[in-house]
């Protein structure tokens, strides 16, 4: 009896070291799959002091209203965009309903490009505006990236606009 109950404290021992063990791996595999490298594009409280230049890179402009929804879903698109966009641009992320400043460089940039606001999102790409966002434009946006990308003279706006 001895004996079977030995047997028996074995395997309990085998089956929580098992159970044990599976845990670790699968923490392991989430942690390592938190820690993959997608990039998130999100807002961040930028202005026209923020910009820089990368020879290497186009600068991508986005303006956005605070609690816009459609905002919130073309800041989601570009979160989502594959990982090989980020050697193609820099975003720069302005709100423009309780920033003043950055609404009138929204629209004085727009008009540098010959057009008016017609809304938000505004997202500047080379010199294409896109103005509010549907799901139908991201194929336009991402083709507008890449093209833009691909130039050998890329365009700045905002180069032109100072």
């Amino acid at each position: 009896m001895a004996n079977k109950q030995s047997k028996n404290n074995i395997n309990n021992i085998i089956i929580i070291a098992s159970i044990c063990v599976i845990i670790i791996v699968v923490a392991i595999i989430l942690i390592v799959g938190k820690t993959t490298n997608h990039v998130t594009r999100t807002l961040k409280e930028q202005t026209e002091a923020n910009i820089k230049f990368d020879n290497k890179k186009i600068n991508v402009y986005l303006f956005y209203g605070d609690g816009c929804p459609h905002c919130e879903k073309l800041i989601k698109f570009l979160d989502n965009l594959p990982e090989k966009y980020d050697e193609y641009f820099d975003l720069y992320t302005m709100e423009v309903w309780y920033n003043q400043k950055n609404n009138k460089f929204m629209e004085e940039l727009v008009g540098e490009l010959g057009k008016e606001v017609e809304g938000v999102p505004c997202l500047i790409i080379g010199d294409q505006v896109f103005f509010g966002y549907t799901e139908s434009m991201g194929t336009e946006i991402k083709k507008a990236i890449k093209e833009e990308y691909l130039l050998v003279d890329k365009y700045d706006v905002y180069k032109n606009y100072k």
